[in-house]
Order: C-alpha cells, then structure tokens, then sequence
C-alpha cells in the first residue's frame, strides 16, 4: 500500500470520526426518514383505496374512513419528517462544534501544539470547513440508516401486491452504484480544485485588508483590487465547473430513475386497458396499479439522496483533509491555558538552545544563559537579529530545534505554560468595546476593585478621567479613541490585572514619542514591580532601565559587556 492511499485512509477515518458528536442525534434522524417512509406507503395505500372505492361506487361509510386513514397517515409522515429535519439540524450543530472546539485547540499554543497556520487559512478553517463536514455527515448517517429499510420496505410492498413491477425496480437498481461512482471520480477534480482556489482567495483578501495603508500609500489598490477581483473570478469558475458536473451525473440519474418509472407505469396502464398480461402474475386492479405508481418513486428517494450525498463528500472530503491537517498532532484533550500559581517572580532558564526555521542552513538563536526571576532584562541587536524569535521561544510559541527553555521559580522548575506570561507586543489589539471590557479580557470574572488597580499601576487614572464616560467609554475598532501610547498604557493594565509573574515585552514603545516612551516606561516599571521582565527593543530609555542588557549578534546571544569588549 502507498503512502497516499495510507493517508487517504487515514482522512477517510478520521471523517467518519467527525460525526461523532452528532451521532446519536443523526441516527435517530434516519430512524425517523424511516418512519416517515413507512406513514407515506400506508397514506399512498389509503388514497389508492379510496380511489378504488370511488370509482366502484361504494358505500359512504367504509370512504369516510379511508380517507381518515388517509389523513392521519399524512399527519404521521409529515410529523417524522419535521422531526428528522430537526434532529439532523441539532445533530450537524454537535458536529460542527465539535470541529470547531479541535480547531481552536490546535490553533491556539495553549492545546501544546505549535501551529504553524497562517491567519487566512486559520479564519477560512474555523468559519466554512466544519459546516461542510457538518452538512455531509447530517446527510449521509441519517441515510445510512434509512435508506437501506426505506428501500426494502417499497421493495416489499411492490412486490406483495404486484411482483413484476418489483423486478423493474431491481433491474434497474443494478445501473445506479456505477451511475454515483462515475459521478463522484468526475466531481472529485473539480472539488480539489474548488478548495485550492478558495484558500487562495481567502489568503489574498486577508492580506489585502491587512495591509490597506501600505496599498493606499504606494497608490497600488487599484492594482490589488485587480488581483482580488481575478482570484474571485477563478473562484466563480471553479464553482461553476463543479455545478456543472454535479447537474450533467444527476441528469443521468434522472434519466435512469425516470425510465424505470415510465416502465412500470407503461407497462400498468397497459395491463388496466387488458393489453399486456404476465404469465402467473397476479391480477392488477385500480388500487395495485395505483399504489405501485405512488411508491415506485419513494424506491428511489434514498437513490436521489445518496447521489446528492456523494456531492458533497467530495467536498467534506476535502475541508477533512484541510482541517485534519491541523488538528492531527493535536492532543486529546487540550489543556487549559494556566498562569504559574505561585507569588514569586518566574525565571526562566534556556539551556543550549538552538532554533533553526524550516530548511534554513544556519542557527537563527543560539542561546544558553538564565533569566533570574525579579529582573529586567533587555535584548538588543539588529533588526532581524532573532529577537522576537527567542521571546517566542521563552513563551512556548515556539520549539526550539535543540535544548531546553524552562520556567523555574525559587523551589520548583516547570515546563512552559502557554497563557501563563503577559505579553505586550508593538500594535496592541484593543477590541471594539468599552475600557473596561479591553481591560479586563485576559480575566473577566475581574472586580472592580481589581480593574481600578490595573488603572492606576498602569497610569492610566489621568487618562480615565479625562474619557467622556470614563471606563464605559467605548473604544472603536483599532482602538480609536485613544493615543498609541495610551493604547499601550490599557495594554500594560490588561497584563497587569492577568496577574502573571513573567512579563514578555516585544518592542513595547515602538512608534512613540518621547514623552509618551517615557510615560509607557514608567508604568511598565510600576506595574512589572517584582515581576520578571524580558524586554525586546532597540530603545536605549528601556535599556537604561534594565537590570541587565544581552545582545543578540551573528544569531548568539551575548551579555552586553562581552560584545562591547569585541
């Protein structure tokens, strides 16, 4: 066996897998279908009855009930039928959910797992691909149990009131498996195709969006909105080839399942005028030939169902193969993101440790030294240099190729805990909200006592008062409304009030004036207070305030004083 048809086993398992937490809402779903189709045989059996007694002239008494067989029959299968549209519903939400718990697990550093999934594709996976495994499994596992009961029990009846109309329906059964099979490998291509066009699209107008300052600068929107626009159009065709597929292999069908249909209702009107008559067969009379023309079209149902299901497997087949590769190396169960538990301020030690990105022929860190816990410590060096790599390296956000990073406290050294350090970054995410709500986002249950703290260790009392609702003043998108200084002061409070002991600072007064770097300095102190800080910078008023300055030079890091000797 390859190592494709080995990994397509594996997709085609782990797709199967996806539908358990819907499961048991699915298959009662197709219990359901089942009933269904046993009320609709019973009220196509009473009409074809009382139309036999009306045109037979029969009593009124005998009619009343038949058609009150007729309508209680009606009530019953459009009842089980709402009940399983329901169940399906309910049972591809679990299904959905379910997905959409694995892929935030695996997304995210807290699951111990290092994604490397960029933001577009990360957004396309988590929004589209868990409703289209979702919508195939509420299709097919309901199928998968009603459709094989629904057809034998038409089959049955078919065949106890007129038996050669039931081996129509078996003849031409034979021409519909390779009828799907055909139209799943056409469709198959197509689907692929869909999906790598898709992500393509999704990709371009995240970065698009993203970068809309820089486009609008360079006076290059035009250009990208061209690009945007062709990658739509790509996508437009693509989908377009896939309908058409899908409408020339469901013509087919069609065209299979009508003929089967006109054969018998062919071959009854022929037996009724006393043109036709089977040898042994039984005698067809206005209810057989009525019934049999009423449930030949149920036979197929599941067909028609099961052929729009193969549709649609190939592209849950696809978002399967997308999702599982991200989740595959995810663990069971995900870890919740932990700040360290004890008061004291968290070191961090980094033993010959070395990071090498992906086909890279050189180290781009090379580190070996400790972090002692209470201290500031600044990492300077050349943009480029690796600064913000080795912060991500200390916060577990990344592995490191060889060596160790470990967090340690006066009595106990620990694995990383993803979540359990405050990170400040160069562009603080402040959320369309109030002051309050962007405040307290690391730690909800927060009191208000809590949140006036982070304000006044992060300096920001001024600034509060000076807001037209104070901390219920809603800040827009982006964080307009305040000054990128003060954006970064709501940041330090936020960190403040998660209560971690190690704090991770990337360029944290990037983009500021002096007076607003001295204001951020000056909370940070404030806030950071007996609190391990590992700051990346290139600013001397950070490195003047630190305890200690390491450099980062050729990829190695180095005590300051060592490069200066050089």
């Amino acid at each position: 066996m390859t190592t494709n048809e080995t990994d397509e086993k594996s997709d085609d398992a782990w797709l199967t897998a996806c539908a358990a937490p819907g499961r048991h809402w699915l298959l009662l779903a197709g219990t359901l279908r089942t009933l269904e189709t046993l009320f609709t045989i019973t009220r196509w059996g009473a009409l074809a009855w009382t139309a036999q007694a009306v045109m037979n002239d029969r009593a009124g008494v005998p009619e009343t009930c038949d058609l009150a067989a007729f309508v209680v029959a009606s009530v019953l299968a459009v009842g089980a039928g709402w009940m399983a549209g329901t169940l399906a519903d309910r049972g591809a939400r679990a299904v959905a959910t379910g997905l959409r718990q694995q892929l935030t697990g695996a997304l995210l550093p807290t699951a111990g797992r290092i994604s490397e999934t960029g933001p577009a594709e990360a957004a396309w996976a988590i929004v589209d691909l868990p409703d289209d495994i979702a919508d195939f499994h509420a299709r097919t596992v309901p199928l998968s149990r009603s459709a094989p009961l629904s057809m034998i029990a038409v089959l049955a009846v078919t065949a106890a009131v007129h038996w050669p109309a039931a081996i129509v329906l078996v003849l031409t059964t034979a021409l519909l498996p390779l009828n799907m099979r055909l139209a799943g490998l056409f469709a198959q291509h197509g689907a692929d195709r869909q999906l790598a066009v898709t992500r393509y699209l999704n990709a371009v107008v995240l970065d698009s969006f993203r970068g809309i300052r820089t486009l609008r600068e360079l006076g290059a929107v035009g250009r990208r909105g061209r690009t945007v626009a062709k990658a739509a159009e790509r996508l437009n065709k693509a989908t377009m080839s896939v309908l058409r597929r899908a409408f020339l292999s469901g013509m087919i069908m069609d065209v299979v399942i009508t003929f089967s249909i006109a054969v018998n209702a062919t071959y009854i009107g022929l037996s009724l005028l006393g043109y036709l008559q089977v040898p042994h067969a039984p005698r067809l009379d206005l209810f057989t030939g009525l019934l049999v023309l009423l449930v030949c079209p149920m036979y197929f149902a599941p067909m028609r169902a099961r052929a729009s299901a193969f549709h649609q497997r190939e592209r849950a087949t696809a978002a399967g193969g997308a999702i599982h590769g991200i989740v595959k190396d995810t663990p069971g169960e995900v870890p919740r993101a932990a700040a360290p538990q004890s008061t004291e301020p968290v070191g961090v030690s980094l033993t010959a440790v070395r990071f090498r990105y992906g086909g890279a022929d050189h180290d781009t860190i090379s580190a070996d030294t400790e972090f002692a816990p209470g201290t500031w410590t600044v990492i300077t060096g050349a943009s480029g240099s690796g600064k913000s790599t080795l912060l991500s390296l200390i916060a577990g956000l990344r592995r490191p190729s060889a060596g160790s990073v470990r967090w340690r406290t006066s009595s106990v050294r620990q694995a990383l805990a993803p979540g359990g350090y405050a990170w400040i970054g160069q562009q603080t995410v402040l959320l369309d909200a109030t002051v309050r709500d962007n405040i307290r986002l690391g730690r909800p249950e927060a009191t208000e006592q809590q949140i006036r703290r982070a304000v006044d260790a992060a300096g920001l009392s001024a600034v509060i008062e000076g807001l037209p609702d104070g901390l219920n003043t809603r800040l827009g998108e982006g964080g307009w409304g305040v000054s990128t200084g003060e954006a970064r002061r709501i940041a330090i409070a936020r960190a403040f009030l998660r209560g971690a002991r190690l704090w991770l600072l990337d360029e944290p007064t990037a983009h500021l004036d002096a007076d607003s770097e001295r204001e951020v300095v000056e909370a940070l102190r404030r806030a950071t207070d007996g609190c391990t800080v590992i700051v990346a910078t290139h600013s001397f008023t950070l490195a003047a305030a630190a305890d200690t300055v390491l450099v980062i030079d050729g990829g190695v890091l180095h005590d300051a004083r060592a490069v200066n000797a050089r």
